[in-house]
């Protein structure tokens, strides 16, 4: 009998919880609930495995440590071999295709090789007007460019020439 009063204790409704962000909070943790950005392992998501299971099925590593060997020592990390009179040095083996690669994991590297690098670096206004003042004034003489007065951060030759080769 002491036990269901202890059971009927611990029922009490909490007024100080938000039940409607309780249950978000659990819903994103659970193992059903995941967001997939990636369009390629969206479409062969199953929603009733759990990840690793599905990244498994997928072909994809849930840990990359997992899947690349480890080098244990630095003795270990060159192996010596002896070539043969037909052997150049300059040889390298040829990487093997894998068979087991899963559609998913083609697809994946079709669309990283596909993919394009968008350069995100932008000089100033102040550099930008900087800049053109120098080549306006000096042309290509960096030296030039080094000494004058409007240089106030003190660049070298070099370092103004690797602005104006970015620059242009």
């Amino acid at each position: 009998m002491t036990k269901l009063m202890k059971q009927r204790r611990k029922k009490s409704y909490n007024y100080q919880t938000n039940r409607r962000r309780v249950k978000k909070r659990m819903e994103k943790k659970t193992k059903f609930g995941v967001k997939i950005d990636c369009d390629v392992l969206k479409e062969s998501w199953d929603n009733r495995k759990s990840v690793k299971e599905n990244l498994k099925t997928l072909g994809v590593a849930s840990d990359a440590n997992d899947v690349v060997t480890k080098i244990k020592s630095v003795k270990n990390q060159f192996i010596e071999t002896r070539l043969g009179p037909d052997e150049n040095i300059d040889s390298k083996p040829e990487p093997k295709p894998q068979d087991d690669a899963t559609e998913v994991v083609q697809k994946l590297e079709k669309q990283a090789k596909d993919a394009k690098k968008h350069s995100t670096f932008r000089f100033s206004n102040e550099q930008v007007m900087w800049l053109s003042y120098m080549m306006d004034t000096h042309k290509d003489n960096y030296k030039a460019m080094a000494r004058d007065p409007k240089n106030h951060y003190q660049e070298t030759p070099a370092a103004i020439r690797q602005k104006i080769k970015r620059f242009i």
